[in-house]
């Protein structure tokens, strides 16, 4: 797993095919990266075309092999593959908006609010004292993780 992981291309290749229902061409797998990479779009056609051959010869094959995606060297094609999912829990977020997704963050940011107004005396707030409203939150955070090992 984290022989997968260790590399850039084959961490932004796992995001692109994430939010994809139906394959896409290497092509425009290659052309993402490789603006990502540049910083520009589009990027110079020597990055694209390292990426490009960097992709159809090592990541895409690589990939493949453990079940990541499903590569069509025929047709130039990647679609997601059946262990996609259980890779993309160790690739970290790749914007601000998947990073508001994370329940612990929420319930965390939420809790630290909740608990600093008990200490300041907030109405009905502090009708319970700042360590109960920390140990609710800090339960709720531990639940939340146990149910989710668990569901796995």
């Amino acid at each position: 797993m984290f022989d997968l992981l260790k590399n850039d291309r084959r961490r932004m290749v796992m995001a692109l095919l994430a939010d994809e229902v139906e394959s896409v061409t290497i092509g425009d797998v290659a052309r993402t990266i490789a603006a990502t990479e540049a910083e520009e779009t589009p990027a110079p056609e020597k990055v694209y075309k390292s990426v490009y051959v960097s992709l159809q010869q090592t990541h895409l094959p690589k990939l493949a092999e453990n079940g990541v995606i499903e590569y069509n060297r025929s047709t130039g094609t990647v679609a997601p593959g059946p262990n996609l999912d259980d890779v993309l829990v160790y690739v970290e977020p790749t914007g601000v908006s998947d990073i508001w997704q994370s329940e612990e963050l929420i319930l965390g940011l939420v809790g630290l609010v909740v608990t600093l107004a008990a200490v300041v005396g907030v109405p009905l707030v502090s009708a319970l004292a700042a360590e109960v409203w920390a140990v609710f939150f800090f339960t709720a955070i531990i639940c939340l993780n146990a149910y989710r090992l668990l569901a796995q």
